[in-house]
């Protein structure tokens, strides 16, 4: 069995229909969160999950746009597009996202949030004493994250409680072991911040134990040209051009 992951989709359309087209047969999408947010069409983003019948849990930005989140968490730019996206919404799809969850359990000692578990929506895990919290704290053989948009895994070894980082800006392969417990982050469609451009997704392939992470390039000078043209902060234009 095989799990498409993605993550961070912000309302990016060029971005997860090139996703969509390149990634391998999967027997079922997972999302972990912000299929909304800093970009233009929000509508068509969410058609494309359910089209997939991808399963949801809800990000920061999801769950902003319907009231469940204080603005004031944001920075400018951020709550010019959650007010912006609140706006464009279909009432179904309003509905659609206040009914998110905030965890997905994929199987046992697997689980995916947006954030981290302690705090599904808010918390970063960016470093290793943040990641070591997590592993102290909580019980699972591989947590799945979001958030950050910046494709990477975290591993604790059990033997020596030692903890690792692997950077995944321009892809790679985690296979997963027996003595170790690992973060997973398979980074952003929509919004890559680790200084790659390309959209980012992960597929985790129950039958070898392994997780691939992937980075597909997407015409983002169209994005760009959305987001201008919408009257949206230039800023989140130019940030698709170098991944940050």
């Amino acid at each position: 069995m095989k799990i498409g992951i993605i993550s961070d989709i912000h309302s990016n359309s060029e971005a997860i229909n090139c996703v969509l087209k390149n990634i391998e047969k999967v027997d079922e999408f997972i999302c972990l969160g912000d299929i909304v947010g800093y970009g233009t069409e929000p509508n068509y983003c969410i058609k494309k999950v359910k089209d997939i019948n991808c399963r949801c849990i809800g990000g920061n930005h999801d769950f902003a746009v319907v009231g469940k989140l204080d603005i004031n968490y944001f920075n400018y730019t951020a709550r010019a597009a959650i007010l912006w996206t609140s706006l464009q919404l279909k009432k179904e799809n309003l509905n659609f996202l206040k009914n998110l969850e905030k965890r997905i359990e994929l199987k046992d000692n697997v689980i995916a949030v947006h954030g981290s578990p302690q705090n599904p929506l808010l918390e970063y895990i960016l470093d290793k004493d943040t990641a070591s919290l997590i592993f102290s704290k909580f019980n699972f053989k591989i947590c799945f994250v979001g958030h950050s948009h910046l494709a990477g895994c975290f591993s604790f070894n059990e033997n020596n409680n030692q903890i690792d980082y692997i950077n995944f800006s321009n892809g790679g392969y985690i296979e997963i072991s027996k003595n170790k417990r690992y973060i997973i982050n398979c980074g952003s469609v929509g919004q890559p911040r680790d200084g790659n451009p390309q959209a980012s997704y992960g597929i985790y392939d129950l039958k070898y134990n392994a997780v691939n992470i992937y980075r597909v390039s997407y015409p983002f000078n169209l994005t760009q040209g959305k987001i201008i043209n919408a009257g949206l902060p230039r800023s989140l234009a130019d940030r698709l051009s170098y991944g940050r």
